[in-house]
């Protein structure tokens, strides 16, 4: 994606307008606005944190947002810290926009879908274990789509044969976005007790622990090989010599 082709310029584009037609209806929104900007607070420092590599996407507060708020609401929350993310290459700006529209549709569907089977009544009382039931269903329209992007600009931007632009691509996100849901969800249902959200914000400290720890695995592994591979290749070039 570091020379685009126009036609991936062009999906990123209509991507980007779905987008801001799901944020449309927002001024008819009756939502508490509070927690709107304070998930999105929350969600874009967990950005710009990750830009140190300490820890990972934090869907967790993406989830509850779904959880908690309306659709256009919970879609919003998204945003600023998608235009805030870590991008590896140039452009930066279309990689931003495109990050921004991708994870705005899909906290949008995963609010919908939670809506829509009665997740918003589950998690006001708590109903256990229904509240599982659209929350597990909203964690699969969120890879779902997610999945369905991602494939469509592996095909237009590195010119993947739609034969193998899907491939693995649900499956492999699944588990661990399903983890980051129940996480959204118990952040969810203690935002919604008497608790309250300072509550719900102490089921992050856990998560940041366990990403930072394999932040530090994946770093120490990664200078693992890089050592053996120098190794490998001074003992090779010595036998070139000796021969």
């Amino acid at each position: 994606m570091d020379a685009v082709p126009a036609r991936a310029r062009a999906y990123v584009v209509c991507v980007a307008l779905v987008a801001l037609l799901c944020l449309r209806p927002l001024p008819s929104v009756h939502a508490p606005w509070w927690a709107v900007l304070l998930l999105a607070g929350l969600y874009a420092g967990s950005e710009l944190v990750a830009r140190s590599r300490f820890v990972g996407t934090c869907y967790p507060v993406l989830l509850a947002g779904a959880f908690l708020l309306p659709p256009p609401a919970a879609a919003l929350v998204a945003l600023p810290g998608a235009l805030l993310s870590q991008v590896p290459r140039r452009p930066f700006g279309l990689r931003r926009v495109w990050r921004a529209a991708q994870l705005t549709l899909a906290v949008w569907a995963a609010a919908c879908v939670h809506w829509r089977l009665g997740g918003r009544d589950a998690v006001v009382e708590p109903a256990f274990p229904y509240a599982l039931v659209p929350a597990g269903a909203a964690v699969l329209a969120f890879c779902l789509v997610l999945t369905v992007l991602d494939g469509g600009i592996l095909t237009l931007a590195d010119r993947v044969p739609p034969s193998r632009a899907w491939r693995g691509l649900f499956s492999r996100s699944l588990a661990p976005i399903a983890v980051h849901g129940l996480a959204g969800l118990m952040m969810a249902v203690l935002w919604r007790s008497p608790y309250g959200p300072v509550a719900a914000l102490l089921v992050l400290l856990p998560m940041c622990v366990a990403w930072w720890a394999f932040a530090q695995y994946h770093r120490e592994r990664a200078a693992h090989q890089a050592t053996i591979r120098a190794l490998v290749q001074a003992v090779d070039i010595k036998d070139g010599y000796t021969r």
